[in-house]
């Protein structure tokens, strides 16, 4: 049986360090050693792998017709270029499918050819394909239908298509089943024998793939020129958008996409971007990872989330800057109301969690009202997670059945647990870390009761206690300017990729900390360790102040990232922390 307390302080992982191998990949790449046990943690030990992940080139991306099917998705749409046959894209309603969706029709548009889109209501429609979309779609004449970050599991909605005279292709990321969809062509990195070498692509890197193998194919070459080659520089600031978004993993093609897409993302001209970028207050700034996961990538989403994510892909696709203005003006409100609903369910949840449900017992959260808006469960149910460390679902019910959204610890595969439970769910996809479902109201206690056998079986004690990845111990003369810009290097940070945690010992806190910030809700301190002083930032943690007052006399190690603060032109090392403890006296 699984016992573990509610309140358990996170235990520090600190990862083994090879101080030769560090130092010998250090030399060979011209960096601190720091910089070298940094690349080693993250399985980077090679020096040309190294030299790739420091200095990353557009040429690290693979050829798309590595993906076995893409031929015959090229011929396809080549032969339906030529016959001016209609085609039209079909995505998701995430940011991932929204820029996915914008950077595929904006491909034919920069051709000269206008094609059709459609993104399902999430509210009335769901998820990917249905069988009154498909021929809704055959009656307006499509030929050639393209899915953008859905289709892998529309096995009958497909088969259907085709027998209605429409040629599909698949482009999407999410796991396939043992049966595969009927597509003309099915481009999955996942699928079994795809060829394809990198597994982590999202819905708007294959969409990247495919226009990207149809200019190839019509150019005859790989050097692309005139209104195509500045189309791929802009849709860099898309597949970026629709990566970091999807919390695709930032290593591989998406540190490419994700390196240049942000640099394209703060200099686009787009009218949609620009204003998504004055809206989110980041006009002029060097964007990274942080800024699309937390301002822009909400805001986007927002139409989504609340019901129609068509407005996003309108806001990308639109000419207009007044047009963009209005558009993200109603997204802001939509987002507004979205902060609204979600703070109202995370009460409620948090109240059903205290009353309802066996933290000590039951390692799965899964929780079910009729109250809930099944476009923002999703969100609480990520902070649930994050909140108890253990796997959390969140089903908004209405009439007989249920829509619902899962977020999950990185000990517990949630897709691979749901597949145990199947027979209970009308529908089921997603991958390790979060998934989506539908399922009648009746079945909900007995997935429940199933996934908590299951996770019962797979879990130990220790997978459910909250726990820092560190990646060294260091002393604070280490942490010099020159070597905090070479952990810059690294960035951009993001699931698969994170930012570097170091930590230090034997600290002694120098005078007074301050409570800091508009709402009074971070820390600033100052730490000595021998001869060395730096600055603290402890965001969110104004809480611990009244416990490091108490504390100042004893020694202190502290987990923290280093960052350069940039200050009346001067710069200055600090840490930004992410834990702290007090030694033994």
């Amino acid at each position: 049986m699984i016992r573990i307390r509610r309140s358990a302080p996170r235990r520090w992982l600190i990862s083994p360090t090879h101080p030769e191998r560090a130092e010998r990949l250090a030399r060979a790449l011209s960096v601190s050693p720091v910089v070298g046990q940094l690349l080693i943690n993250r399985g980077i030990d090679d020096t040309a792998a190294a030299s790739m992940f420091l200095r990353t080139q557009l040429d690290h991306l693979h050829d798309p017709f590595l993906l076995r099917e893409m031929h015959k998705a090229v011929e396809r749409l080549t032969r339906a270029l030529r016959d001016s046959e209609p085609i039209l894209v079909f995505g998701d309603y995430d940011v991932d499918g929204v820029t996915g969706t914008s950077l595929v029709v904006q491909f034919f548009r920069t051709l000269g050819r206008d094609v059709k889109w459609h993104i399902p209501h999430r509210i009335t429609e769901g998820y990917s394909l249905s069988k009154g979309a498909i021929e809704k779609f055959a009656k307006e004449g499509i030929k050639v239908l393209i899915t953008v970050d859905c289709g892998t599991t529309s096995i009958e909605e497909i088969r259907l298509a085709q027998e209605l005279g429409m040629d599909v292709i698949v482009t999407d990321h999410h796991e396939p089943m043992a049966t595969l969809p009927p597509a003309l062509a099915f481009l999955n990195p996942k699928m079994h024998d795809s060829g394809y070498p990198f597994l982590g692509l999202c819905g708007a890197g294959m969409a990247f793939k495919l226009v990207w193998a149809l200019a190839k194919s019509l150019h005859g070459q790989n050097r692309i020129s005139g209104p195509l080659a500045r189309f791929f520089v802009e849709s860099m600031a898309l597949v970026s958008l629709g990566t970091i978004a999807d919390v695709a993993p930032l290593v591989g093609e998406n540190r490419v996409f994700a390196t240049f897409g942000l640099a394209a993302l703060g200099n686009s001209s787009m009218p949609g971007i620009v204003a998504l970028l004055k809206s989110a207050g980041l006009e002029g700034t060097v964007l990274n990872a942080g800024h699309v996961g937390f301002r822009i990538g909400p805001r986007l989403n927002a139409g989504g989330r609340m019901g129609s994510a068509a407005i996003g892909v309108e806001l990308l696709l639109t000419d207009s800057p007044h047009r963009a203005e209005d558009i993200v003006a109603e997204l802001e409100i939509a987002n507004t109301e979205r902060q609204r609903i979600e703070a109202d369910i995370m009460a409620q949840a948090t109240e059903m969690v205290a009353q309802e449900h066996d933290l000590v017992n039951d390692p799965v959260i899964v929780l079910a009202d009729d109250r809930w808006h099944s476009g923002v469960i999703g969100i609480v149910a990520s902070k649930l997670a994050e909140m108890h460390y253990r796997p959390a679902i969140l089903i908004a019910l209405k009439g007989d059945k249920g829509k619902g959204s899962g977020r999950s610890i990185p000990a517990f595969h949630l897709y691979d647990a749901l597949g145990t439970c199947k027979d209970l769910m009308d529908a089921f996809g997603g991958h390790s870390h979060a998934a989506g479902l539908s399922i009648g109201r009746e079945n909900v206690a007995a997935l429940r009761r199933r996934l908590n056998e299951y996770a019962r079986g797979v879990l130990k004690a220790d997978d459910l206690v909250p726990r820092l990845n560190v990646d060294m111990e260091v002393m604070l003369d280490q942490l010099g300017r020159d070597v905090a810009k070479e952990i810059q290097l690294l960035e951009p940070h993001g699931y698969g990729n994170p930012s570097p945690v170091l930590c230090t010992t034997n600290l002694r806190l120098a005078g007074d900390p301050k409570v800091i910030g508009k709402t009074g809700d971070h820390l600033s301190f100052y730490v000595t360790q021998g001869k060395a002083s730096m600055k603290a930032i402890a965001f969110g943690m104004a809480d611990r102040y009244d416990d490091l007052v108490q504390n100042r006399r004893r020694a202190m190690s502290l987990a923290f990232t280093p960052i350069i603060n940039e200050w009346q032109g001067r710069e200055a090392v600090e840490l930004q922390v992410k834990d702290l403890k007090y030694e033994a006296e």
